[in-house]
């Protein structure tokens, strides 16, 4: 618990200082844009009064996109995020964008967030399952997110497994510090066993580096970035 709460504090140190430094959809950083995987597989889904819900979704990045996407046939977005900074500028960033009446926003831990059952028709999750307390509680939100989608509804999961620090200078590699630091494996095998009914659309894993300054030295972040979407049976 000591290591849990220790990355969380340092996640939520990044983030508040990476939001206030970064807007959301100027070039330069990650924020520049939506996650294509997204977007391009909410084009897959009908629009008529959609309902889309927006796991970790920080100052809006894909959920604003979203939101402009379906607004037109009275879609809407519920996002959750732990950093109540985030959602207050995730609420002037829908102003701005003429998306407020189509997004609801709640600051909220996602692992202790009650997901209203057969009610989403997408469920995003990008970069949000790594930072649960553990395997048990990864394997419990991942079951509620099923339960809280439609039919034919899709979850798209976007997360960081096995990540590593690696010193630029010395080569030393350590375990990255994040709460939940899985395997790639690790992490296809529980989706593989909880999706079992469900139809897999995209299954991916690729190499991540970020070069950052962490205590005045250069540090490389390594870890494989998974992407796993699947959408719903009729039950």
């Amino acid at each position: 618990m000591e290591t849990f709460n220790h990355a969380r504090e340092k996640e939520i140190l990044y983030h508040e200082k990476f939001y206030e430094a970064a807007a959301l959809f100027e070039p330069g950083s990650w924020l520049a844009r939506p996650v294509q995987t997204v977007m391009d597989h909410l084009e897959l889904l009908p629009f008529q009064n959609m309902r889309v819900l927006d796991l970790g979704s920080g100052v809006g990045r894909n959920s604003i996109p979203i939101a402009q996407r379906i607004q037109p046939s009275g879609g809407k977005v519920l996002c959750v995020d732990l950093l109540p900074s985030a959602v207050d500028k995730l609420r002037q960033y829908a102003a701005s964008y003429g998306v407020s009446s189509s997004i609801e926003a709640l600051a909220a831990d996602v692992q202790h967030y009650d997901i209203a059952k057969d009610t989403y028709h997408y469920i995003i999750a990008c970069s949000c399952l790594e930072h649960m307390s553990s395997e048990a509680a990864f394997v419990s939100k991942i079951k509620q997110m099923q339960a809280g989608t439609m039919d034919r509804g899709i979850h798209c999961i976007l997360m960081s497994t096995e990540v590593k620090e690696i010193d630029l200078e010395t080569g030393v590699e350590e375990e990255g510090l994040i709460e939940l630091n899985l395997s790639a494996d690790q992490a296809f095998s529980i989706f593989y066993e909880l999706y079992p009914e469900w139809e897999i659309l995209m299954k991916r894993q690729i190499q991540q580096d970020i070069q950052e300054v962490k205590d005045g030295r250069d540090v490389l972040f390594r870890s494989q970035w998974i992407t796993f979407i699947a959408r719903k049976g009729v039950s």
